[in-house]
């Protein structure tokens, strides 16, 4: 089938395109936020919006709504970002349906990644209400900011998250994917301190900065360390113009891993490399580790877990647990007391213009959530 054009029928589809089409990189949700507010709205639930999480005119908050149980159970909590990362310049979200395939249509993103799952979520919540179906208690925070470092999760209240266990679908590959495990990651920022000086005429008065930043970098084993650690210098900054000896550089990375103690060891030694090299270069340096996310290992016996498990088998999809590199919002969720996993929704190729996803993943995203709300309900 061929839709190229044309708008869809399909509610769930629509929905998404609607979404799609709304440019939303971190930072700037307003427009999608008061999109989705308006929405809920419209079917008699009570939206709240937090605080921005910066000082923009295009900023938002988070949205949160609660539906009060109508049975006993497991109150639930779904979970998904609005935000996507940012597009080529001057590029916008135009996507077509073509053969059962959603795609970008541009050199945007087409942000499957996670309007996927924020689309399932409301035609979801809409179909509990208007169907008046059997739930014990459903909460609904869409977040901004993931992609810029899960800020959005992070700056909900503990407070405000009451479910017995949540619920997001912010993983790649086939719908029946759940994210088994998680790593932990810590950032390191190290601005080196040298000194400048003309580097025609006097470059022995000079200390570089740059010389130091590079020394740090070649002493740091990068890459993949063993099966549970990674590490990465993402940016290196510094210098002013070709004939200064540059008097500050800054470089920033990270580490993530499984294992606790080797994210430890990998952190220690990777700092160690930035002391030697400044003490080498005779510069100063500062140094600042920021703990990003902690990392988590779900399985059977964990609510959430279970919850999906039986849900999966009601729709009749063969469950397949994975361990990602990646971190979610479920990592502030679960830190948050809220146990939770991540879950496939069938995105691919995310990040890039060449994302898609499938009407089919769409409408088992959505009848995934519904298995899980049955399934909650005791009895």
């Amino acid at each position: 089938m061929n839709m190229r054009g044309k708008e869809p029928a399909d509610p769930l589809v629509s929905l998404f395109l609607d979404l799609a089409r709304i440019a939303s990189p971190s930072g700037h949700e307003r427009e999608i936020m008061d999109h989705l507010t308006a929405r809920l709205r419209g079917v008699g639930l009570e939206v709240e919006e937090s605080e921005p999480i910066e000082e923009h005119p295009a900023a938002a908050g988070n949205l949160y709504c609660r539906l009060a149980a109508n049975a006993a159970g497991k109150a639930v909590m779904f979970a998904a970002h609005v935000d996507t990362v940012a597009s080529a310049e001057d590029a916008l979200p135009s996507p077509v349906l073509e053969n059962g395939i959603i795609s970008s249509g541009s050199r945007a993103v087409l942000g499957a990644d996670d309007k996927a799952a924020v689309a399932a979520m409301v035609l979801t919540l809409e179909q509990v209400i208007k169907e008046q179906l059997s739930h014990a208690g459903i909460e609904l925070l869409l977040t901004v900011g993931e992609e810029s470092g899960l800020r959005g999760a992070k700056s909900a209240p503990p407070t405000q998250l009451t479910a017995s266990c949540g619920f997001c679908m912010d993983s790649t590959g086939p719908v029946g994917r759940i994210v088994a495990s998680s790593p932990s990651q810590k950032t390191i920022r190290a601005t080196f301190i040298g000194k400048p000086a003309h580097a025609g005429v006097a470059p022995e008065q000079g200390r570089s900065a740059i010389v130091a930043a590079a020394k740090a970098v070649a002493e740091m084993k990068l890459g993949r360390i063993n099966a549970d650690t990674t590490a990465n210098i993402g940016i290196i900054r510094g210098g002013e113009a070709v004939n200064v000896v540059p008097g500050r550089c800054h470089i920033a990375g990270e580490a993530r891993s499984h294992v606790d103690e080797k994210l430890e060891r990998q952190v220690t030694s990777m700092l160690e490399a930035v002391s030697y090299a400044a003490a080498a270069g005779g510069v100063d340096v500062e140094v600042a580790v920021v703990d990003e996310f902690q990392g988590f290992n779900i399985g059977p016996g964990h609510l959430a877990y279970d919850l999906a498990l039986q849900a999966f088998a009601d729709i009749d999809i063969r469950p397949e647990p994975v361990s990602t590199g990646g971190g979610s919002d479920v990592n502030v969720f679960n830190l948050k007391g809220v146990p939770s996993v991540n879950l496939s929704a069938g995105m691919e190729q995310v990040h890039t213009p060449d994302e898609y996803i499938s009407v089919e993943s769409l409408h088992q995203c959505h009848q995934l959530l519904l298995a899980i709300i049955r399934k909650a309900v005791r009895g």
